[in-house]
């Protein structure tokens, strides 16, 4: 069935942190791989970016990456600032925090498996923040043609406990 989603790998963090590596995800025959990330607990407010790793297992935080995101929320007027080329991370992936209280992202991650095309990702996410609700909506190219092999989410400013599965489309 065009579109349905077969499940390859979940993993979980133990306890809160500020690095989350999903390896060994990629390379599996799908032009399109999905990853649902549920912030089960956060320490506070910051945000998420993410850095692939490359064919050999190396994470990549060269300037490699161009991004656009926008960050919506509750309390005040929209953040459209989360842009720029040349970056070494492609954010924001999910935005907000607040002690006690969880969140989730989807990223849709295309030409993973593919050594001749750029990687290009897609997210967005919705969190709890002490002074309301935050959403995201972020895209983001990796720009060297090249297998990646999984995923690093980097969580700046705080730490927080995640769950992160990954799904094949067909």
């Amino acid at each position: 069935m065009a579109g349905s989603l077969e499940f390859i790998k979940q993993i979980s963090t133990s306890g809160k942190v500020t690095n989350f590596d999903f390896t060994d995800i990629f390379d599996k025959g799908f032009n399109q791989y999905t990853i649902t990330l549920k912030i089960n607990e956060a320490s506070g407010d910051g945000y998420i970016g993410l850095h692939f790793f490359d064919d050999s297992g190396t994470v990549i935080t060269d300037s490699e990456y161009d991004l656009a995101g926008l960050e919506l929320k509750s309390e005040t007027s929209f953040d459209s600032s989360w842009r720029g080329v040349n970056q070494f991370q492609i954010a924001p992936i999910i935005t907000g925090g607040k002690a006690l209280t969880g969140g989730g992202a989807t990223i849709q991650i295309f030409n993973a498996d593919d050594s001749s095309s750029f990687t290009f990702v897609t997210a967005q996410s919705a969190m709890n923040r002490d002074s309301g609700l935050r959403g995201t909506k972020t895209i983001g190219v990796h720009k060297v043609a090249e297998k990646v092999s999984g995923v690093r989410f980097r969580v700046q400013s705080q730490t927080y406990d995640m769950t992160a599965t990954v799904y094949g489309v067909k």
